[in-house]
């Protein structure tokens, strides 16, 4: 079985994270499904390079959490149950919740209106399938602003991680409601940015992630209580 199709040859300079981005691409547009096991030598078969940095790609996104390790050597897709979301999106509210209670008042004023307008731009665009795509756009530039603008390294890079993992999660419930409901919560944040208010900025973000796992779970595991 042909896993990845027939994707270009890395360049040898950037080999590695070539490979690496190349198989994170496949998993977070949902290529490479949930349990699907993937080999070592296959995949460096398939992406016509030796082993060491498919090795070193797939550790790496086993660290990231998006892969699991098999005794044999193999690795599988990671699996997210209702428990496992949970856990991630509440790590994700009190980071983020933090980060955004900090870029109150440290984000630069010509960042802040780089997102505004970004926001007005898209709540005045018609609500077609464009749309959709631009939502998720703008959701991965405010979230990343913001953990930047925190001033904490450690902290967005952590934030960073686990938005890699529920990326693929956030295609999977990108539906014109979710993606309306999502952006209104963005705008409480930025109401409170613009005030400089922290405490109501962290507030709005906690809220805003609790909404999203509440959209993920239904979407995802609708059998969750």
């Amino acid at each position: 079985m042909t896993l990845l199709g027939s994707p270009k040859r890395p360049s040898r300079t950037f080999l590695g994270e070539s490979v690496h981005r190349t198989l994170l691409d496949h998993l977070l547009s949902g290529t490479l499904a949930s349990g699907t096991e993937v080999s070592e030598v296959g995949l460096a078969q398939e992406l016509s390079v030796s082993r060491t940095p498919v090795r070193e790609a797939l550790r790496r996104l086993a660290k990231d959490g998006l892969l699991e390790q098999l005794p044999n050597r193999k690795f599988r897709v990671a699996r997210f149950g209702a428990d496992d979301l949970r856990e991630i999106y509440e790590l994700r509210q009190l980071l983020e919740a933090a980060a955004a209670e900090r870029a109150a008042t440290r984000l630069p004023p010509a960042r802040f209106e780089r997102l505004r307008k970004a926001a007005r731009a898209l709540g005045d665009a018609p609500r077609d399938d464009a749309w959709l795509a631009r939502a998720l756009e703008f959701d991965v530039l405010f979230h990343d602003t913001l953990a930047e603008a925190s001033g904490n390294r450690r902290l967005q890079d952590q934030i960073s991680r686990l938005r890699l993992i529920v990326r693929a999660f956030c295609r999977m419930t990108a539906t014109r409601e979710n993606l309306e409901a999502a952006f209104l919560e963005h705008e409480a944040v930025l109401r409170a940015l613009e005030r400089r208010d922290g405490p109501a900025a962290g507030r709005a973000m906690a809220d805003h992630v609790a909404a999203r796992l509440a959209a993920t779970l239904r979407l995802v595991s609708p059998e969750a209580p």
